[in-house]
């Protein structure tokens, strides 16, 4: 009955979409979109974001239903909410967006079909399991998804039915109303408790940062903004000066500085000059991982109620807002701030020293010295290649929801989803080498041009589980890295004109298949291997090695227009105005057109095919294939094992013979009417 309540509620609501392709308004979201989903996978791999709350009902007094927010907010819990509980939050003043991922679904029990919806679509987008295989599912939920309903107030036998359902798809519940409880599956707690009880049923363990300042501390507070009239002070910015450094230095001692003034010798409103430089030392600590814990000056700061960071370096801009300031923060609570969480993220660091310069000449000072060393750390990084080291990194944190996937960093390739550089992976596989980032020596290059290295495939086929053999780390074509859903973009060929495309995680549109980047990522996400597609960043896009065993940016022939702008400096010259975006084509032959009018690199291929074709259909005699090899070249067209999702011992060879690109965008069309049916 459980199950049957919610496919109702789906289809109830499925009928809402139909009738209205918005039927929800702010604050409500109703669907939760496949990107949210891909945005979101990043935090909840790395635990940043611990669990999914689907909070329903009502709580019915006004500080208990603040102390359940703050419980989630200070656990960086992402909260769907549903039914009353929104019109509580909204009467109480309490912000909520996805920004603060406090999120109002829809005020009646059938938008809970979203939620349900969205834990059932992790498996498929993370897992790669296919739809239809509902047991499967339901494991990966009971196993890997930390989604946990609490049912609050009065429960009416809907609620219950609906309960009942998502207990069958491995979502247990929790709430606070007595029940026949069945440990880990259907459990009471009272209100105050229900957020640590509730976690306690997936097993999932949260430390809360207690930070003895005016204002509250934690990721609930990032995304914050501090507007012009809300701002006590700006300090640095775009119409001042200043820096942020971290720097090893092995006398480094504990404590905070403050060189200037403090924020109450500053008149309200004021633009100031500031740096901040971080001393630290411990044992193990190379200036190498200097840059890495730098750009975790920006998490910690936005981390503090009232202060926003924007930038990084010599760019930096922050600002504190006038409330949490007569809160009573000032400068000396956020360097407390920045010792505590640096030294409770990286044990490493046994010191932690922070010098906060307000005083314009210092800063100047602080701002030379921290140029020099910004110079010195990109000089070292652009120089390094795969050829200048002897090992590799891997990661294997997505792995709690792709179980196949590796993926292997080089100084040539981050990590497909853009968080990880190689010289972050280096700093993380030092400061915790128990945890999901280890080393991974490199090998004997078995293929410098595909990127192949007998050490990488040892240790993939390890991680994999035997599920994968081989990685060309530069071929979309032959033996690509597995994807597992959180890539920030995704290469797909394109057999019409033997090229390539790359469509970015944010793109809306269609690509020239026909299909959205959601489709196509389906095609790879999971830690599948599928040859003809790759997840990747989008800084691999500037490497000098970028898809080198697939002929590298002479093959790419469409990218999304804002894709294509925002790695504009990484495309040659010569190629920036024949590479084709979203603007100028919309299908696979308006792509071959344009191609051939920008005279693209891979046209050469395209009219030599053209010309074979035409002599074939203007031949009146049949074409006597045995003697094709010395009257016509005819091409021959070789499909790698696993290309388009084959079984991997399978490849489709086919000679003499011409593919039309008419027959093929037929089937793109099917493809298109498929997805959109489903």
């Amino acid at each position: 009955m459980g199950v049957k309540t919610l496919l109702c509620a789906e289809a109830i609501e499925a009928l809402k979409y139909a009738e209205n392709e918005t039927p929800y308004k702010p604050p409500y979201t109703g669907f939760i979109p496949d990107e949210i989903i891909r945005d979101l996978g990043v935090p909840l791999v790395e635990g940043k974001i611990p669990a999914v709350l689907v909070v329903v009902g009502k709580v019915g007094d006004k500080e208990k239903l603040k102390k359940l927010i703050e419980d989630i907010q200070k656990r960086n819990i992402l909260g769907l909410f549903i039914g009353d509980i929104v019109k509580e939050m909204e009467e109480a003043k309490l912000e909520f967006g996805l920004d603060k991922l406090l999120v109002p679904v829809g005020d009646s029990i059938t938008s809970a079909a979203h939620a349900a919806n969205l834990a059932v679509r992790v498996p498929l987008i993370y897992g790669g399991i296919e739809p239809g295989k509902t047991d499967e599912i339901i494991e990966y939920i009971t196993n890997r998804v930390p989604a946990i309903v609490v049912a609050l107030g009065p429960v009416d036998d809907i609620t219950l039915a609906a309960g009942a359902g998502c207990i069958k798809a491995g979502v247990p519940v929790i709430t606070n109303n007595p029940v026949p409880e069945i440990k880990g599956s259907l459990e009471s707690s009272d209100i105050e408790d229900i957020v640590e009880n509730a976690l306690k049923m997936k097993g999932v363990e949260v430390k809360v940062a207690e930070i003895d300042i005016p204002v509250s501390v934690g990721p609930m507070n990032e995304g914050e903004r501090v507007r012009g009239p809300d701002m006590q002070v700006e300090l640095a910015g775009p119409k001042s000066y200043g820096c942020e450094i971290v720097l090893v230095n092995e006398n480094a001692k504990n404590g905070v500085e403050i060189i200037g003034n403090d924020i109450d010798g500053i008149e309200e409103g004021s633009r100031i000059p500031f740096a901040i430089v971080i001393e630290i030392s411990g044992k193990g600590l190379e200036s190498d991982i200097e840059g890495v814990l730098e750009r975790r000056v920006h998490e910690f700061l936005n981390y503090i109620e009232g202060v926003m960071h924007l930038n990084q370096r010599d760019q930096v801009w922050i600002r504190i807002n006038k409330d949490a300031y007569n809160k009573g923060l000032r400068l000396r609570h956020i360097g407390e701030v920045l010792i505590n969480l640096f030294k409770e993220s990286f044990p490493i660091i046994e010191n932690c020293n922070v010098k906060l310069i307000t005083e314009p000449e210092k800063v100047k000072e602080a701002i030379e010295m921290a140029q020099s060393r910004y110079k010195e750390r990109d000089a070292r990084a652009r120089a390094l290649s795969e050829d200048d080291v002897d090992t590799f990194y891997g990661c294997v944190m997505c792995q709690s929801f792709a179980p196949t996937h590796v993926c292997i960093i080089t100084p040539d390739r981050p990590s497909l989803c853009g968080s990880i550089s190689y010289f972050d992976a280096r700093a993380a596989a030092k400061i915790d080498p128990e945890g999901p980032i280890f080393e991974v020596p490199k090998g004997e290059c078995l293929d410098e041009k595909l990127g192949i290295y007998d050490g990488v495939n040892k240790v993939v086929q390890e991680k994999s589980g035997g599920a994968v053999e081989e990685f060309a780390l530069h071929s979309a074509m032959i033996k690509p890295c597995t994807s597992c859903g959180c890539f920030e973009a995704i290469v797909f060929y394109i057999p019409e004109v033997d090229g390539f495309g790359v469509v970015h995680r944010h793109f809306k549109g269609e690509t020239p298949y026909g299909l959205p980047f959601s489709a196509i990522a389906g095609q790879c996400s999971g830690g599948k291997q599928v040859e003809g597609f790759v997840g990747i960043s989008v800084e691999y896009m500037r490497s000098p090695r970028f898809l080198k065993g697939d002929g590298g940016w002479n093959k790419i022939v469409w990218l999304p227009e804002e894709l294509k702008e925002k790695v504009k400096d990484a495309i040659p010259k010569k190629l920036r105005d024949k590479i084709a975006t979203e603007k100028d084509i919309s299908n696979t032959e308006e792509l071959k057109k344009y191609l051939m009018d920008k005279k693209h690199p891979v046209i050469e291929k395209l009219e030599e095919h053209d010309k074979i074709e035409d002599k074939i259909e203007t031949e009146e005699k049949p074409v006597d294939i045995s003697k094709s090899k010395t009257e016509l070249t005819v091409p021959t067209i070789s499909l790698p094992a696993g290309f388009g999702g084959l079984p991997s011992n399978m490849k489709i060879i086919l000679k003499n013979v011409v593919i039309k690109a008419e027959e093929l965008v037929i089937t793109r069309e099917d493809l298109k009417t498929k997805s959109k049916k489903i």
